[in-house]
């Protein structure tokens, strides 16, 4: 197709043993994905079909997977990528859903030459109701010899009331890192 465009689309019949019983794992699947600009490009997959409650017990389901992905390049340095990941499971049994969630992801990564670059990851997960941050900087000064400098967090939905955490409408940092690492190549 044009702009280097490429659409799929599939069936499938499939079974998986798991735990000693035998379950379908049947589905239809559509990809698609375009190079639209030099800059833009987008890409989407969806697949619907049978899946499997992996718990102690195990059983048959229905479902839906589904990405979408835009990543723009406004300049040779600079890209950035947004991406939803979006899951639900249904049982077979008697139609009860047993969960949905999404998760929205922005990766976003400047290479200021070709020895230094930063990078920021933001996610949210509707399933966790939580937010993640990452940042990076990283410079490589031969291929092997690298320094990683980097701090990320993680943000939920409590507050903290007579000594116990609580559901709340805003968010609280729980857990943050910093890391450091340094890599030198040496031959001989």
């Amino acid at each position: 197709l044009p702009r280097s465009t490429t659409l799929i689309a599939s069936a499938g019949y499939l079974t998986e043993v798991f735990l000693g019983q035998r379950f379908g794992r049947s589905r239809v699947r559509l990809i698609g994905s375009s190079q639209v600009t030099r800059q833009l490009s987008w890409e989407i997959r969806y697949v619907y079909g049978q899946k499997i409650r992996y718990v102690e017990s195990p059983f048959q389901g229905r479902g839906s997977d589904a990405q979408c992905g835009l990543t723009y390049l406004p300049w040779d340095k600079l890209n950035l990528s947004l991406a939803l990941a979006y899951s639900n499971f249904f049982r077979s049994a008697d139609g009860a859903k047993e969960f949905d969630y999404a998760i929205l992801r922005s990766q976003n990564t400047y290479q200021l030459n070709k020895y230094l670059f930063f990078r920021a990851i933001v996610e949210y997960n509707s399933f966790y109701k939580s937010l993640m941050t990452d940042f990076l900087a990283s410079f490589t000064y031969i291929p092997g010899t690298v320094v990683h400098v980097g701090y990320g967090s993680l943000y939920e939905k409590i507050a903290w009331e007579d000594g116990a955490y609580v559901p709340s409408d805003r968010f609280l940092e729980t857990k943050r890192g910093f890391f450091f690492k340094v890599s030198y190549l040496w031959r001989l």
